[in-house]
């Protein structure tokens, strides 16, 4: 496959035809911009990989390896430039990346929403006035309008539950 290709680009570099060639080798060079750099960085990269290649072409310039070989290497030296040239700003190292997660309340609610989903309605807010309030089982059975041991019952039914469950 690659002997074909030489061919082509030699003859295609032979008649001088360097629009043409470029062209053949545009959505290569835009595919390996795009695997590193985000969109309009890439294109940009790209653009600068093919104005470069042409400049030399019409320059009168010749290569000692195949074209297909320069490409990638004008690819490989554009995308390094772009990357010393500051364009990326990359953190010192000393500081912290990681931040708080602003969505850890939201999934652990819905985790736990998820959890209780085998529970009646009764035992799914004893559950939460136990374990989310801190309630103690007093509180629970004065809120629930229920016996002290009726709210221990409710909860030892709805633990049950929970441990039979997955992951439980």
């Amino acid at each position: 496959m690659h002997d074909a290709r030489d061919v082509e680009d030699t003859r295609l570099l032979e008649a001088k035809r360097h629009a043409e060639l470029l062209a053949t080798y545009y959505p290569v060079v835009v595919d390996r911009c795009r695997l590193v750099l985000p969109d309009p960085d890439a294109y940009e990269v790209a653009h600068n990989v093919a104005e470069r290649l042409l400049r030399e072409l019409v320059a009168g310039k010749t290569y000692g390896v195949p074209f297909r070989v320069v490409v990638h290497k004008v690819i490989d030296w554009k995308i390094k430039e772009f990357f010393t040239r500051g364009r990326v700003e990359l953190l010192p190292e000393e500081w912290e990346t990681e931040g708080p997660d602003p969505f850890a309340p939201f999934e652990q609610e819905y985790d736990f929403n998820l959890w209780l989903a085998g529970l009646s309605e009764r035992e799914q807010e004893a559950v939460r006035m136990r374990y989310l309030e801190g309630l103690d089982v007093e509180e629970i059975a004065r809120r629930l309008g229920i016996t002290r041991n009726a709210a221990d019952q409710l909860l030892w039914r709805a633990r049950e539950k929970l441990r039979k469950q997955p992951g439980g």
